[in-house]
């Protein structure tokens, strides 16, 4: 925490201001209590910043919220209320979203709970493709050794080429619901499920 010189909190000034969805209500949202069509947004994962552009993913709460969900890109060198000016642009996703985006030469990749793995242009959010994997996604995408793993609430551990064929090389049954995000460390896959941990790598080499 930042201290003035007399050993008081100081103050930390507002840079910049986004709303993610403007049109959405901001006051009395219990109303809004398991209305699928209408409500306020949530932002569950992490804002990523790369090459000077901000993504973040939010939406409807998975819950009792709306199911609209977007990713969005952001300049975030404007100041003030930025909301029109720093919206680079803007994706719909199929439904609900808790995922982190994750990027990659100038490739954005991110999964909701519509049961989608998605990839964009970083620049354009143009859609390079997208991956029907048969259950929601409450981790986010990870990008390591040239491929992209999604696990799913259903079991399955899915790896994509990351490029933009996105290939499928593996669709892995790990016998549990995965929530959490993979993690890569000194050539070992780490996946979580329900009730287990997996460490898995090419004992070959």
């Amino acid at each position: 925490m930042r201290r003035r010189a007399d050993g008081s909190p100081a103050k930390l000034k507002t840079a910049w201001r986004f709303d993610f969805d403007p049109t959405a209500p901001k006051s009395d949202i219990h109303r809004y209590l398991s209305n699928r069509r209408e409500g306020p947004s949530n932002i569950y994962g992490m804002p990523v910043f790369c090459q000077g552009r901000l993504y973040v993913a939010g939406g409807g709460d998975i819950f009792w919220g709306k199911v609209q969900a977007w990713i969005k890109c952001i300049d975030p060198s404007k100041t003030g209320d930025i909301t029109t000016s720093g919206l680079v642009w803007s994706r719909p996703l199929e439904r609900h979203v808790l995922s982190t985006p994750a990027i990659r030469d100038g490739l954005v990749y991110i999964a909701d709970c519509g049961r989608h793995v998605y990839c964009m242009d970083a620049a354009t959010g143009q859609t390079i493709w997208t991956r029907d994997i048969q259950g929601d996604v409450y981790s986010s995408p990870l990008v390591a050794d040239g491929k992209v793993y999604v696990g799913s609430r259903n079991g399955d551990l899915w790896v994509f080429t990351a490029d933009r064929e996105g290939k499928v090389l593996a669709k892995v049954a790990m016998g549990g619901a995965i929530s959490g995000t993979a993690t890569a460390a000194n050539g070992v896959l780490f996946v979580s499920t329900a009730n287990r941990l997996y460490a898995l790598a090419n004992t070959a080499r």
